[in-house]
């Protein structure tokens, strides 16, 4: 191999090992985003698994008191009686 034939060959290792590393840099760049969403996804899919499991229990569970005054709070907005309500004063719309 000639001197020349070397220096060639040594550039073309040295291009393709510089667009080697760029192309595995941008790909490492997009997967951390993608990285996060999937961290994100799945605790969201944990809180909906307990949430599902929390509606399971008060729908097994109609007849307890407890269970009765949750279901009223949370879901229909209800208050009991002897509860005092505190609000802002404003119900959500504008002054106009």
């Amino acid at each position: 191999m000639t001197k020349r034939s070397r220096i060639f060959t040594i550039i073309i290792v040295l291009v393709l090992t510089i667009m080697f590393g760029v192309q595995l840099y941008i790909i490492w760049g997009l997967t951390i985003p993608l990285s996060k969403g999937q961290q994100e996804d799945r605790l969201r899919a944990a809180e909906l698994q307990q949430r599902i499991a929390d509606l399971e229990y008060m729908l097994d569970n109609t007849d307890d008191p407890d269970v009765i005054r949750r279901i009223a709070e949370e879901l229909l907005g209800l208050v009991s009686p002897d509860e005092i309500i505190i609000s802002s004063g404003t119900d959500g719309r504008g002054s106009d």
